[in-house]
């Protein structure tokens, strides 16, 4: 289309068309269109009903369990002991090798974030205990995520358990235990301060430990240490360092004390292993040291 075309042009036009019917130059467009709409329809309607898959995926299933088998959860629940792996396993739908995001919280405190694709549709992450940090009781949730915002959230509990004891052990006023509990424990002898070899130990606690994976019980002494080497030293420099203190609590009574309690019923063979733990508080750092019993005569 030419714009502003000249006067003599569109007169001499109209002159050789002058039997046109100009309503026509109306219709005619309005016909095009419509029949391009109803084309357009045609083609483009079949397509909108096409049944198609999307390349997405969604998340099926959050699971916690503390052990896997075969890549499947066991012993599945919501309150662990801090002894026990704590294991998420995420089960989705779509893509096989889709990414998934895990946010693990204590409280409001964010304590770790595993991100990894899905194999088979399935991922697990965890956490646990280990030497040098301990999971402590509280109220847990895991968020998870595709990509920033929290899809699935479960939650769950890290409780101790508290064995029953005869006779009963009163905590005195005022004491801590600077250990974070791994495995159910009863101390029975706080604060006190060993005078050893012309060397002072602060004890913290001496208590009987009941390992219940392994059934095996022992007596521990937690020392409260300002060492800020321990992490250095090697294990059998560490037994040279604290034997002395477990010799102390054998030839003290600590261990024959410690027979005589009554733990949940039962009165426990104490005569396998003994350990001394060392904690400083001041850096959080922890060397637990296993004596067996045979090394100490």
């Amino acid at each position: 289309m030419t714009e502003n075309p000249l006067p003599n042009e569109v007169q001499t036009q109209e002159k050789k068309t002058s039997k046109f019917p100009r309503w026509l130059l109306i219709v005619a467009p309005i016909l095009l269109i419509s029949a391009c709409c109803v084309v357009l329809a045609i083609v483009v309607k079949p397509f909108f009903n096409l049944n198609v898959k999307s390349g997405g995926y969604s998340i099926e299933s959050v699971t916690l369990s503390s052990d896997l088998e075969d890549n499947q959860p066991v012993d599945i629940k919501d309150v662990f002991n801090p002894s026990e792996a704590i294991i998420c396993t995420v089960k989705t739908t779509g893509i096989e090798d889709g990414i998934i995001g895990m946010r693990w919280y204590l409280g409001e405190n964010k304590i770790y974030e595993y991100t990894g694709k899905t194999k088979n549709n399935t991922i697990s992450t965890y956490i646990e205990s280990n030497k040098s940090a301990v999971l402590p009781e509280g109220k847990y949730r895991v968020e998870i995520f595709m990509v920033e915002e929290p899809l699935e959230t479960v939650y769950f509990e890290v409780k101790i358990y508290h064995p029953t004891v005869n006779p009963p052990i009163s905590i005195p006023e005022g004491h801590t235990n600077i250990e974070v509990p791994w495995y159910p424990e009863v101390p029975f002898a706080f604060d006190e301060v060993w005078n050893i070899d012309s060397a002072e130990w602060k004890i913290n606690e001496v208590k009987v430990v009941l390992m219940d994976d392994t059934q095996e019980y022992f007596v521990a002494v937690v020392v409260n240490t300002d060492m800020k080497d321990m992490l250095s030293i090697s294990e059998d420099e560490a037994k040279a360092r604290t034997r002395t203190i477990a010799l102390y609590a054998i030839e003290n009574g600590y261990v024959e004390t410690a027979k005589g309690l009554e733990i949940d019923g039962k009165h426990h063979d104490l005569d396998q292993s003994f350990f001394v733990i060392l904690k400083n508080p001041s850096n959080q750092q922890v060397y637990r040291i296993k004596f067996t019993m045979e090394e100490l005569q």
